[in-house]
């Protein structure tokens, strides 16, 4: 390894990927930093419920998401990647989905009807089959990143399946927190509607855009994500008592041994071959979702350059198909969690940008931006006492608001791909079977409805 300093800021290379180490190569910048501490206090603990239906303790679930977050955050200050990383987030409903079907998710415990404070029945096997997915992913992301094959795959793809599987997602999102966890919704219902409303309308509204154009506080409303809806709505519960909080004062280490003795691969044992076969769907949907978003976050960066001379971004879509996949078969050994591990955090990713494009002054290099907004890679946040058990009765509201503004994501995306009738009929029919049926049901009947429907022909052209 040699030490560098270029136009890209400074930095340790390693192989293709570059380390900036936290203070030395990345500048702290406040207004980041304390946004980031807003802002991923409000969303650190959505993996939580996920993790605490497949059988997780709240101890073990706050573990997981720590593992995940600190991952996440190696994308840039480890990998050197001008992205700010997140989940895939479309593909959560759809797994979790898979998973409730395959009898893994949401199951009461034993001599129970429910799932006790919101942990459910643990079964090993579950976690195998996140295993198996973390790494098909893996697998997949390298061989595709490298080979080039992921973009001629996904341009090749028709617009009818292409939109059904992102319409899919936005299905599943709603049909997860309006169906199969109405119960969690019924528990905080004032609460969790002023949530989504204001969310919704500081996210997607026309006309809110158009007063935040004119308005700066507005401007800084909208610019914050969920955060604002997601404070007002904390705070609906708390004084309408939906929610009642314990906090407690000190600091305490995850527990992360017990986390990896229930979940990583070294303790269960690897995937069997069955897993692997019932997780390639997922793994292929999960890939589309992913190679969107490096699209996206491509596309940002390079309107930004136009901007800016003095740092020239670092875009390069084979080391960013490598650093995802390291990621996930690294984080898949010690907890594998599909699909955790991805390219993009659209919102930061933009406000960063934006903040990027005003000037060597303001923001001297986009790194000193994306490694303020994730708090330096530093995971202090979950060892704080005060700030988990803040958050606890907050992080089903936290993964509700997730889902929710993904399925308002996703459908917007969908809805703009389909250019004929029948890939607008195609679409709705594989999204109504990825979510009801199952993700292989979706694709076959999906490629099926391409060749007979549509027409390859006719796509490609």
């Amino acid at each position: 390894m040699n030490t560098i300093n270029t136009s890209q800021s400074s930095g340790i290379k390693w192989g293709p990927f570059t380390l900036r180490i936290p203070f030395i190569h990345i500048k702290f910048r406040a207004p980041e930093f304390l946004q980031g501490l807003v802002i991923s206090g409000a969303t650190a603990f959505a993996a939580a419920p996920l993790a605490m239906k497949l059988g997780l303790n709240f101890e073990e679930a706050v573990a997981l998401s720590m593992v995940a977050g600190t991952f996440i955050s190696a994308g840039p200050l480890l990998f050197g990647e001008p992205m700010a990383p997140g989940w895939v987030t479309p593909a959560v409903p759809i797994v979790m989905g898979a998973l409730a079907a395959a009898g893994y998710y949401g199951v009461p415990t034993e001599g129970s009807n429910i799932c006790v404070d919101g942990v459910c029945r643990y079964n090993p096997e579950a976690f195998q089959f996140m295993a198996a997915m973390c790494f098909e992913f893996t697998a997949l992301i390298l061989i595709l990143g490298l080979t080039g094959w992921g973009k001629l795959l996904i341009e090749r793809i028709p617009n009818g399946l292409k939109a059904g599987i992102i319409l899919g997602a936005a299905l599943a999102a709603f049909y997860q927190v309006f169906y199969e966890d109405f119960d969690a919704y019924l528990s905080q219902p004032i609460s969790m509607t002023v949530a989504i409303v204001l969310c919704v309308i500081t996210t997607f509204s026309n006309p809110f855009k158009k007063i935040a154009a004119r308005n700066k506080f507005f401007e800084i409303i909208g610019s914050l994500g969920l955060l604002p809806g997601f404070v007002i709505a904390g705070l609906f519960a708390y004084f309408l008592g939906e929610v009642s909080f314990n906090i407690e004062w000190g600091f305490k280490i995850p527990a992360v041994v017990s986390l990896i003795e229930k979940t990583s691969p070294f303790y269960l044992g690897l995937p069997t071959f069955q897993m692997y076969v019932d997780a390639l769907p997922l793994v292929i949907i999960g890939y589309m979702l992913l190679f969107g978003d490096l699209v996206t976050a491509t596309e940002v960066l390079k309107d930004a350059q136009k901007h800016r001379d003095d740092e020239k971004l670092p875009i390069d879509l084979n080391r960013s198909h490598l650093s995802v996949g390291i990621r996930n078969l690294l984080a898949s050994l010690i907890n594998p969690f599909f699909p955790t591990q991805g390219a993009l955090w659209t919102g930061v990713h933009v406000v960063v940008a934006e903040q990027w494009k005003k000037g060597h002054k303001h923001m001297p290099s986009i790194f000193d931006g994306i490694g303020s907004y994730y708090l330096m890679g530093i995971p202090f946040l979950y060892f704080t006492l005060p700030f988990v058990t803040l958050m606890q009765p907050l992080m089903v509201m936290a993964l509700t608001l997730t889902l929710i503004l993904t399925g308002f994501a996703c459908a917007y995306v969908a809805m703009a791909i389909p250019k004929k009738n029948s890939e607008m009929a195609t679409a709705l029919l594989i999204a109504f079977f990825i979510t009801f049926y199952s993700a292989w049901v979706g694709l076959l009947i999906g490629l099926l409805l391409a060749i007979f429907v549509d027409g390859f022909e006719e796509e490609a052209a």
